[in-house]
């Protein structure tokens, strides 16, 4: 369980504190008070990419700590946690576990775990283990079929057999290049070897670690070669805003004049929120382009060096990645894809090079290893091929239920698995070739997770044709069938914490209210935290409730309360009706509060 969140000069926040409870945790505020902001840190300790653009404007380093307590031993994974910890040396104290990270104003960054200093992927790997994070860019992460296995293997517990399944392909895969190798002649050998040397090397010096860095060095180097302007240019912007002078220096003064009339015209309330609104966003925006201007470096040095960097990546991508690109196919725009084939084909040239210094009485040896490891990956693939079939007549029946309660009645939910024949398939299925009258020639291929492809179809009620779930699903839909999922898995793979940001988006009324129970009974089993914009949500009555109310203020950035009884009839109150509060929204208000949920 996430127990507090500690903050200091993370983008908008100067300081703050956040004590989580157990059951359901509820975060509101105004539009841009900087809720997810709060995410964002909880996501940064959790070992998500960092950037200088998180410290806040003027401060040399983003600090943000979370303590957890340590989950208990009968729940699923917490073995695997406690084997993790025990790997990296970070025993956990006392039943708990402290995370931290830091950002410098320089680029460079620490991660902790219980004080000792560790790589951020490792605090990614422990963070698997304790939150669960549902924002909305997990909407987009259920229209790619690549997930869907992911889901339908997490419901049905074969995250052991997949891996298992991973390594005897990957072992398939070595020997087969090894075997290549060595049914070559010696003079082919010598040759050969000549190349993969010299390939080999030219590889190993280039340091390829994350293909994404062509990306982020060419932005960088496109910003540095028009520092001047830039610099120039948002100095000028900034001085407009916030300068001596700016918008922003008057500002307040439009603001006071605004708070005292108001007090003669009611009317001029909402005319001082949406000034408040426009003028606090005018603020950020002038810290951030301020804190822009001061990021470009107009070092000299530091371009060539970049230039020389990217011309090398470049020039590695064509040579060893550009092979077999379709004509209509930009190079220059694919450069981290092409380098993701650049690191394939040089494992691929290490263990080629590796096969041909064998002595060619490997060749018997390594044939009988293939036949082996092909009789062991088609029973593991058949397995868990049968598993999964079954495990998916469930998974859809239970969603489909979650869905009824969803306000998606008439929806069908259907999990397609099918397999993919080719030259190099190694399985023959015989019920195909009973009903298909070429099937009996089909090989199907056995890929690293196994024979199957698994795709979600949906159709939005019985008259309607099955189609795949990335074509049809409207947003507010894709929120409750994220929602539905993730309460059928929870309910057989349990996490610690779950992570909610407007999960509620593209929904409201009815459906709302459907959702907030939904959110609500997850919260009974497991520590449920949720950041919200809908009364209806906020409003939630479960037996153990925090609700947190996030404000913006001029002086140190975003904070964060705690709400009493009151202040929380107050906030649901101003969330149904606006900052004018009357005693129709207090009563609604009062109402959705007193609805206990058990």
């Amino acid at each position: 369980m996430l127990e507090s969140l500690t903050v200091k000069d993370f983008a908008l926040i100067r300081e703050l504190n956040i004590q989580f409870g157990q059951g359901l945790n509820l975060i509101t505020g105004e539009t841009g008070a900087g809720k997810s902001v709060i995410l964002g840190a909880l996501s940064l300790v959790l070992g998500y990419k960092a950037t200088t653009d998180m410290i806040r404007t003027g401060a040399k380093r983003a600090i943000v700590e979370a303590s957890f307590a340590m989950p208990p031993d009968s729940r699923a994974g917490t073995k695997a946690l406690r084997q993790l910890l025990s790997e990296q040396g970070l025993e956990d104290d006392e039943g708990a576990l402290l995370l931290r990270r830091e950002i410098s104003a320089e680029g460079k960054g620490r991660s902790f775990v219980n004080a000792r200093q560790v790589p951020s992927s490792i605090l990614r790997e422990i963070g698997k283990f304790l939150v669960d994070i549902h924002g909305q860019n997990e909407h987009q992460n259920i229209l790619s079929v690549e997930q869907h296995r992911a889901i339908l293997d997490r419901y049905a517990h074969l995250g052991n057999f997949v891996a298992e399944m991973r390594t005897l392909h990957k072992a398939r895969e070595e020997a087969r290049q090894k075997l290549s190798s060595v049914t070559l002649s010696e003079e082919d050998k010598a040759r050969r070897l000549d190349i993969l040397r010299h390939e080999v090397h030219e590889l190993e010096s280039a340091k390829i670690d994350d293909v994404r860095e062509i990306d982020e060095l060419i932005q960088r180097e496109k910003s540095l070669a028009n520092a001047e302007t830039l610099v120039t240019d948002l100095n000028s912007i900034h001085d407009i805003l916030g300068g001596e002078g700016g918008f922003v220096s008057r500002g307040g003064t439009i603001e006071r004049l605004l708070e005292t009339d108001s007090q003669y015209d009611n009317s001029l309330a909402e005319v001082l929120s949406q000034f408040r609104e426009s003028y606090y966003a005018l603020e950020e925006i002038a810290r951030a382009v301020r804190n822009k201007a001061e990021s470009y470096s107009l070092d000299g040095e530091e371009l060539e060096n970049l230039r020389e960097r990217i011309g090398l990546l470049q020039s590695l991508a064509r040579k060893y990645g550009g092979k077999n690109i379709a004509p209509n196919v930009s190079v220059e725009s694919n450069y981290s894809a092409l380098l993701e084939r650049v690191k394939a084909y040089f494992e691929k040239a290490k263990n080629e090079l590796t096969g041909i210094e064998l002595s060619s009485g490997e060749e018997a040896r390594l044939k009988q290893e293939i036949e082996t490891l092909n009789a062991q990956m088609k029973d593991k693939a058949l397995y868990l091929s049968e598993k999964r079939r079954l495990a998916s007549l469930e998974l859809e029946q239970k969603v489909e239920q979650e869905l009824k309660a969803l306000g998606m009645e008439e929806t069908q939910i259907k999990i397609s698995i099918r397999w993919e024949y080719g030259e190099d398939g190694t399985v023959t299925d015989t019920a195909r070739a009973k009903t298909e009258s070429d099937a009996s020639e089909r090989k199907y291929i056995i890929a690293p997770a196994g024979l199957d492809i698994v795709e979600f179809l949906m159709a939005s009620s019985m008259r309607d044709t099955l189609r795949p779930l990335r074509k049809i699903a409207s947003g507010g839909e894709m929120s409750r069938i994220m929602l539905a999922l993730k309460k059928v898995i929870i309910e057989t793979d349990p996490v610690y914490t779950m992570v909610f940001d407007e999960v509620d988006a593209g929904v409201g009324g009815r459906i709302a209210e459907a959702v907030g129970k939904k959110l609500a009974a997850l919260s009974l089993a497991s520590q449920v935290i949720v950041i919200t914009h809908l009364h209806q949500i906020a409003g939630l009555s479960p037996n153990e409730v925090r609700h947190f109310k996030v404000s913006k203020h001029k002086e140190d950035g975003t904070r964060i309360t705690r709400l009493t009884k009151e202040q929380r009839l107050q906030e649901v109150a101003r969330m149904i009706a606006g900052e004018d509060i009357n005693e129709t929204a207090l009563t609604h208000a009062r109402t959705l509060l007193s609805q206990k949920i058990s």
